[in-house]
C-alpha cells in the first residue's frame, strides 16, 4: 500500500509540475515591460501550493526501494524549480532583471534534473518533445555520448552545450542547428528553447557560449574562431550532414549570427536571426556580397523594447535592396523574450523548407 501511495503522489506531483513548466515557459516568451504583475499572477495561479505540499508531504515519503536514488534526485530537481519560482516572484525593483537571470538559471537546472529522470516520469516525459511526436530513446552499448553534453572552455574556444538525439546512429548523419544565446546568456540555458523540435525531428543542436558576457560584434570577431572550433569538434565526433547546417540566434546572438553567418556563409544552408539588428561590423562583408546566396529569415516582434521593430524593417529593406535573399516575419504580439514556440512553429519548419545545400 505504501508503494501505491508513493506512485499516486508521484503522478499528482508530475501533473502539477507540468502545469508549472508550461506556464513558466509561456511567461518567459511573453515578458516585456509593464506586464510583470500580470505574469506573476499567472504563475501564482499555475503553481498554487504545489511547492509547499511538495516540501511538507512528498519529500518525507518513503519510496519503493528501487526508487530511492530517483527520489533523492527528483527532490533536487524540484527544489531548483521552486527556487526559480521564488526568484521570479520577487517584487519588481531595480535589481529584478538580474534576479530573473538567476531564476532562469535555476529553472534550467531543474529541467536538466527532470530530463535525466524522464524514464520514470511518464506524465512529464511528453514535455520534452513536440505534440504528437514519437521519440526513440537511447541506443546503448557503443560508448557514444548522447543527450546533453557540456564542454568546458579551453585555450581555443569558449564552453558550449551540445544536444545529440538519443537515437543517434553514425550511419544517419544529423542536421545541425547552431543556436546563439542573447546578451548575458548561456548556451546551456538557451539550448532549452530548441530541445523539443530538435529531439522530435532528429536534429543536433550546438549552443555556444560567448567568450565574454555577450558576443564580440567586430570583424574579425574573437568569437568567430571559437565557434568554428566547436563546430569542427562536433563534426569530428558525430556524423553531421554538412548540407543541413543552420544558424540562428536571439537578440545579441541574432546580431552575431549576421556577422558569423555572412563571413562563413558556405557553412550554412540558412540563417535565422531573431530579435536582433544588423551591426555595422557586417558592412565590409555586405560590400563584398558575402553570403548573398544564403537565405535569411528575419523574425522580429512589434513590441520589441530592446531593438525597436523599425530597425528590423530597415534591415529587411536594405538587404533586399542589395540583392540578399531575405524573408521577413513580423510578430504583432511579441516583444523581446525567449523564442520557444517561435523556434518550433517558424524557424525549424523554415529550415526544413530549404533544399539541402549542394
Amino acid at each position: 500500500m505504501a508503494n501505491d501511495e508513493y506512485i499516486e503522489r508521484l503522478a499528482a506531483l508530475q501533473r502539477e509540475l507540468l502545469e508549472m513548466l508550461r506556464t513558466f515557459e509561456s511567461i518567459q516568451e511573453e515578458l516585456r515591460p509593464g506586464r510583470l504583475g500580470e505574469l506573476q499572477a499567472r504563475m501564482v495561479t499555475a503553481v498554487r501550493d504545489t511547492f509547499r505540499r511538495f516540501e511538507s508531504e512528498f519529500v518525507a515519503m518513503t519510496p519503493p526501494a528501487e526508487m530511492r536514488d530517483f527520489h533523492a534526485a527528483l527532490i533536487g530537481a524540484v527544489r531548483e524549480l521552486e527556487k526559480a519560482y521564488d526568484l521570479f516572484m520577487t517584487h519588481p525593483g531595480p535589481q529584478w532583471t538580474l534576479i530573473y537571470l538567476h531564476s532562469r538559471s535555476a529553472f534550467c537546472s531543474g529541467l536538466y534534473g527532470l530530463y535525466e529522470l524522464r524514464g520514470r516520469l511518464a506524465l512529464l516525459r511528453g514535455h520534452f518533445q513536440s505534440d504528437g511526436a514519437r521519440v526513440a530513446e537511447a541506443l546503448s552499448g557503443d560508448g557514444t555520448a548522447r543527450g546533453f553534453i557540456h564542454r568546458e572552455r579551453n585555450d581555443e574556444r569558449s564552453d558550449y552545450t551540445l544536444y545529440i538525439p538519443e537515437d543517434y546512429s553514425p550511419d544517419r548523419p544529423l542536421p545541425l542547428v547552431v543556436a546563439m544565446h542573447g546578451g548575458f546568456g548561456q548556451g546551456r540555458e538557451y539550448v532549452w528553447t530548441w530541445l523539443r523540435p530538435a529531439r522530435s525531428r532528429g536534429y543536433a543542436v550546438l549552443a555556444p557560449k560567448s567568450f565574454d558576457n555577450t558576443w564580440d560584434m567586430s570583424f574579425p570577431s574573437i568569437d568567430t574562431p571559437s565557434v568554428r572550433r566547436m563546430m569542427e569538434e562536433v563534426a569530428k565526433e558525430y556524423a553531421i550532414d554538412p548540407a543541413r547546417v543552420y544558424l540562428t540566434g536571439l537578440s545579441d546572438g541574432a546580431t552575431f549570427s549576421y556577422i558569423f553567418g555572412l563571413e562563413h556563409s558556405g557553412l550554412f544552408r540558412g540563417i535565422a536571426p531573431i530579435a536582433g539588428v544588423l551591426h555595422p561590423a557586417a558592412a565590409p562583408m555586405l560590400r563584398r556580397g558575402m553570403g548573398r546566396d544564403t537565405p535569411i529569415l528575419v523574425i522580429h516582434g512589434v513590441h520589441d523594447f530592446i531593438f525597436p521593430v523599425a530597425f528590423a524593417r530597415q534591415t529587411r529593406d536594405f538587404l533586399g535592396g542589395i540583392g540578399y535573399n531575405v524573408i521577413y516575419r513580423e510578430l504583432p504580439d511579441w516583444g523581446h523574450a525567449y523564442p520557444y514556440s517561435i523556434n518550433e512553429r517558424m524557424v525549424i519548419p523554415w529550415f526544413e523548407s530549404l533544399p539541402a545545400k549542394g
